[in-house]
């Protein structure tokens, strides 16, 4: 089936057609009115595609033939020139600024190009550029900072880590709130495969796997458009509930001046380290204040202590300054080492991308073969991506077109357990003593996965036996295909058909090795996971001027969704043979199965009406089909209307100080349809030891079993409904020079589909119901200006704002809180009284006033109940970009802002029991607690010891002590670039060649104990700021390439 779809998009589009005899070559100079060149021009001949760019000293050159008439050139951010043909073969052109960018256009919905001024929502672009410049390899990634309302967050700093994006908060209380990916019309998914052990272990105890949109090759990327709200998405249905992330991919230009096609090669490698601060670096592996160096006795232990077992995994023995004379004189002076810095490596990417593009007056093309290896830095955690990219575009007719782009793409990803898991490398490593040297134990002795006889205290696993023994490696095979045919029936109407695939299968496995703590017998996973696609739009547009004040645009369509995830899976439990990970290796083999199907059907239309170019009417509808709610509920229509209004043109305002002026409002409903099987009750098999009949473990004696799925389905399930208004205001000054764009929005979800818990008695734990009403409103502002230019120099400034508050107005009948992520306690929760992102558990006791209580020794008090103790939602995000460029040399650097917010810091609680973290080093000093003292209503006076105890247990009694400020300033991006001089290459067979460096994280000002607080265990989940076992960010320089022929 692959194969045949690929010939038929092929065939679709090699037929092109033969260029017609060219009669002359016209050429010449394309300069700005200051006699500054502009380099990257279109030039092309009016009414057709034939064309070519400047290159980068403002020269053009371009073959034309007989029945050319005129040349049209664009370039944003001045006035388009379209001028008559001479028999002159030299045209030399000055472009006028214009200073009301009435030519700025963007990708809307269902990839309709629009002028932005004719739009009445918010629509904010990413170009190629900034994309690249950011030299992520998960295109995620690249947006962070750069788009207001957008928020980022990364589940870590392994290689392949998943990436989150979220626009405008969290509208759904339980989905997963990502917005829709559209690649070049076609729908793809962005889903995340978080492991594939048995359901009950979650994200929680594997980390997060990869988010699919790290399969696009950023180098392939012309523009990505984030549509942010419910009137700019609307078209896209249900789908477009949580906003839509438009990425268009670089077509071929035709040019007939050129004999070859044009080469584009670009070259770069990443060196990374892992950011590593919050730890101490004095004190020595023991318990209270005497050295043990952790090692059983028949290996060589040593104990300080009389008669105490030398096993211990804490870090609370003497300073490495003042070891004794009885532990030198025994075993020596105790060796210094950083396991942290010891264990991570230098992280490596190399990433090379090479592009053939060109055509004929018919037709064009592009090839792209990109390859990524990228060594993370965790030993053996590894991600290589091979892409393959080719668009076409075939003129068939005078009336008739097609497009073509097929994409194919082959990762390897090779991961390693997170989380609330003893099979987590980051447990033996984050609480690995100063005098612990991990390489010479693991050579030496192996894994030190023990259990003291002594006293009980157990040994972690050796981090590097188990990222040598043990592994999750995932392989993904992935084709996004596409063919858009285009008919033009009349000079005002077309016909457009868009057909798309997505399918890609991923081989996941996961090998525990024989003696791995948490898995002693050893085990091992084979999954094979197939997730298909296939989405169709037929659309009839039209665009007319009625008359000299009025015209129109519209289009209908029609929409057709079909998506399949299957998922095999083979569990083997005690292998026989250590590292021989086959599935005959095991004794105990079960087999699973997975199966989603559903289907969308919609049926859309949208109209705008233009008077005179000041004042826009927007209007769509869409009414969708879902095969995941039942018949009675599964049709749902939402509809849209948004008003532009230039005023400055209508008032005749404008002028040099005041060229721009508009207002615009909108008001857009969405709808959010269920997953599948939520309707009708479904069985699940019955796994070994889940209790369904005892302790019979299924299968028994041959025979499988199959249990009734402990959610009760609802028949009756209606779809959740998205309304937003929105207002904005975009201005612009001195002649473009400054520019304003502001949002604000409000946006309520109802009917939410939710799990309610039921009483056991029913014979379920929960049921699926809609209720629930949750609320975004929220401010968003661009501030963009030019403070300095000249011919040779500029300064560019762009800065973003969004401010987002979240209200939970209600639940459901008897449900006072809904589970997000984490433990029973401390968890992140949606609660009714308190909100959503809510970080729950053990907190100080207070007074009225909010002062914490202490007791007459200077500690302070747990509150008897569990509560709020924290709130992961930010309270604004922002990003600075400055941009200056001096001829060929050019400097950016992007900060990135975070402001307020909570982290539950569950690394910094286990830490600081077994002693390494950085709020240990202060021990043995004296503290005195802020707060009232409960006897007598005075302020706390009483100094308390910081010793093992008070760290152990006083510390640690409340999960309040390890919220932490998860806000953040980073210096997200720096970049210098320099283009060599077109002198310099004139009589070589370069076009272009230029050189560059980027510095990611070089800066980050935080509070956060680990300085880097934006990596989340729950990667993709709602439950956000729950930082627990996670492989820290990193920091690197980028040193890349570029050359074109």
């Amino acid at each position: 089936m692959k194969q045949k779809l690929l010939s038929f998009f092929w065939v679709c589009t090699m037929l092109i057609g033969i260029a017609h005899a060219q009669e002359r070559t016209i050429s010449g100079k394309v300069t700005d009115e200051k006699g500054g060149v502009l380099p990257g021009v279109s030039v092309l001949v009016s009414g057709t595609t034939l064309g070519t760019q400047t290159n980068s000293e403002g020269n053009y050159s371009l073959q034309i033939g007989n029945d050319a008439k005129s040349i049209t050139f664009r370039y944003v951010g001045f006035v388009i020139q379209t001028i008559p043909l001479s028999s002159n073969n030299t045209l030399n052109v000055v472009l006028v600024e214009n200073a009301a960018q009435l030519d700025e256009v963007v990708v809307t919905a269902l990839g309709v190009v629009r002028e932005k001024r004719s739009l009445g929502y918010s629509v904010q672009n990413v170009k190629s550029q900034d994309v690249v410049n950011s030299r992520e390899s998960n295109v995620v990634n690249a947006l962070a900072g750069k788009v207001a309302g957008v928020q980022i967050n990364s589940s870590g700093g392994q290689a392949g880590s998943s990436a989150r994006i979220v626009i405008r908060g969290n509208t759904s209380l339980t989905g997963n709130n990502s917005p829709l990916f559209v690649i070049d019309g076609i729908p793809m998914d962005n889903s995340v495969n978080s492991g594939i052990s048995e359901s009950t272990e979650s994200t929680l105890f594997n980390g997060a796997g990869g988010n699919r949109a790290m399969d696009i090759d950023p180098n392939i990327i012309e523009d990505i458009s984030i549509l942010k709200g419910a009137s700019a998405s609307a078209l896209y249905g249900s789908r477009g509930a949580f906003g839509v992330v438009l990425i268009t991919t670089k077509k071929g230009v035709r040019d007939l001046n050129r004999k070859w096609p044009k080469i584009s090669f670009s070259s770069s490698v990443a060196f990374d380290n892992a950011i590593t601060d919050g730890y101490q670096h004095s004190y020595l592996q023991g318990t209270n204040g005497l050295y043990k160096n952790g090692l059983p006795l028949g290996l060589g232990g040593y104990s300080e202590a009389d008669g105490g077992a030398t096993q211990t995994t804490a870090s609370w023995g003497p300073h490495r300054d003042s070891v004794s004379q009885a532990v030198i004189d025994s075993i020596g002076i105790p060796s210094i080492y950083d396991p942290r810095k010891d264990f991570y490596r230098t992280g490596q990417v190399w990433n090379n991308s090479v592009s053939l593009s060109g055509g004929g007056e018919k037709s064009s093309y592009m090839l792209t073969y990109s390859n990524l290896t990228q060594q993370g830095i965790v030993p053996n955690n590894d991600f290589k991506r091979n892409s393959f990219t080719a668009n076409f575009t075939s003129q068939l007719s005078k009336n008739f077109s097609s497009t073509t782009s097929v994409s194919y793409t082959s990762s390897i990803n090779n991961r390693f357990s997170e989380g609330n898991s003893a099979r987590s490398f980051l447990y033996g490593l984050n609480f690995a003593p100063i005098n612990f040297d991990i390489k010479q134990a693991y050579d030496q002795y192996g894994n030190m996965s023990w259990s003291s006889p002594a006293d009980g205290t157990t040994g972690f696993n050796n981090p590097l036996w188990l990222v040598n023994n043990n592994s999750s490696p995932s392989n993904v095979d992935r084709i996004i295909a596409s063919n858009e045919m285009n008919l033009q029936l009349t000079d005002w109407l077309k016909l457009t058909n868009r057909v798309g695939l997505d399918t890609y299968t991923d081989e996941m496995n996961e090998y525990t090795n024989i003696g791995t703590r948490g898995a002693l017998p050893g085990r091992m996973y084979a999954s094979l996971l197939k997730n298909t696609q296939f989405n169709n739009d037929l659309i009839l547009s039209a665009a007319k001027d009625i008359n000299e004040d009025f015209s129109f645009t519209a289009l209908v369509g029609t929409n057709y969704n079909d998506r399949k995830y299957t998922r095999r899976t083979l569990r083997g439990l005690n292998l026989s043979i250590p590292g021989f990970y086959d599935i005959s290796n095991a004794e105990s083999v079960q087999a699973f199965q997975d199966d989603e199907r559903r289907r969308l059907v919609g049926l859309y239309l949208a109209g705008t009406l233009d008077y005179k170019n000041y004042l826009f009417l927007n209007v769509t509808a869409r009414n969708d089909w879902s095969s995941t709610l039942p018949k009675g509920n599964n049709s749902f229509f939402y509809p849209s209307a948004s008003l532009g209004f230039v005023f400055t043109d209508a008032l005749g305002w404008s002028n040099d100080y005041f060229p721009y002026g508009k207002i615009r409002v909108s008001y857009a409903q969405a709808g959010n349809d269920a997953q599948p099987y939520r309707t009708y009750q479904t069985f699940s098999q019955a796994n070994p030891g889940d209790g369904t009949r005892g302790n019979i473990n299924f299968p028994f004696n041959g025979v499988n079993a199959f249990r009734l799925n402990s959610l009760l389905a609802n028949d009756r399930l209606t779809p959740e409904k998205v309304t937003e208004k929105e207002v904005g205001l975009e201005l612009k000054f001195f002649q473009n020079r400054l520019g304003l764009d502001m949002s604000y929005y409000d946006k309520v979800s109802k009917s939410q589909i939710l799990d309610q818990e039921i009483s056991g008695a029913s014979g379920f734990a929960s049921r699926v119901i809609n209720a629930g009403e949750v609320s975004n409103k929220g401010l968003e502002v661009v501030l963009t200006g030019t403070p300095l230019r000249t011919q040779d120099f500029s300064w560019d400034v762009m800065v973003n704002f969004a401010r987002n508050r979240y209200k939970l107005k209600s639940i459901a009948e008897g449900v006072d809180n809904i589970f997000l992520g984490g433990f029973t306690s401390p968890q992140i929760r949606a609660d009714k009284d308190y909100g959503y992102g809510v970080i729950w558990g053990q907190g100080f006791m207070r007074n009225e006033n909010g002062d914490i209580l202490i007791d007459d020794e200077g500690y302070p008090l747990p509150a008897e109940d569990l509560g709020p103790i924290g709130n992961v939602m930010p309270d604004w995000t922002g990003g600075i970009r400055n941009t200056f460029n001096y001829k060929g040399l050019s400097l950016s650097a992007l900060f990135d802002v975070r402001h307020g917010g909570d982290i539950l810091n569950f690394d910094l609680y286990y830490s600081t029991f077994y002693g390494t973290a950085g709020v240990t080093e202060q021990r043995n000093t004296y503290t005195t607690w802020q707060g009232i003292r409960e006897s007598d209503g005075q302020p706390n006076t009483t100094p308390i010891l910081q010793d093992q105890a008070y760290f152990q247990n006083k510390f640690t009694e409340t999960y309040e002590t390890i919220v932490e400020d998860a806000g953040f300033i980073k210096l997200r991006e720096i970049t210098l670039s320099y283009r060599l001089p077109q002198s310099l290459i004139k009589k070589t067979p370069f076009e272009e060649i230029s050189f560059s460096a980027t510095g990611r994280n070089l800066w980050i000002k935080s509070d956060f104990s680990y300085l880097d607080p934006e990596g989340s265990l729950l990667g993709n989940g709602n439950g956000q700021g729950f930082y627990h076992s996670v492989t820290p960010g990193t920091r690197g320089f980028t040193f890349g390439l570029n050359v074109k022929f």
